[in-house]
């Protein structure tokens, strides 16, 4: 999990639910995610990104684009990577 922890001096205080909304409009936002891949949950003013995608810098970007939210305490990024592979797949064997 990772962690990122900024707070704004003068950012107004927002309830769990319009910063939620306000994390769910910039994750549809960022081109690089797709929008039913990754959600966002508030409490107490910290969000937690959950979800799968595809590669790393798409986890990264996701907490990156939380950064700047208004009254924002922290992010946890709990987004998981989707296997290249299915599970139980196995490579054939080389003629």
């Amino acid at each position: 999990m990772n962690v990122l922890s900024r707070r704004h001096p003068a950012s107004p205080a927002l309830s769990d639910s319009e910063l939620t909304h306000l994390a769910q409009s910039a994750l549809t936002w960022n081109c690089e995610l797709f929008p039913s891949g990754v959600r966002a949950s508030a409490a107490a003013g910290w969000l937690t990104l959950s979800g799968e995608v595809l590669w790393n810098y798409q986890r990264r970007d996701a907490a990156e684009c939380m950064r700047y939210l208004p009254g924002l305490v922290g992010v946890s990024n709990d987004i998981t990577l989707r296997p290249a592979c299915p599970a139980g797949a196995r490579l054939k064997d080389a003629p």
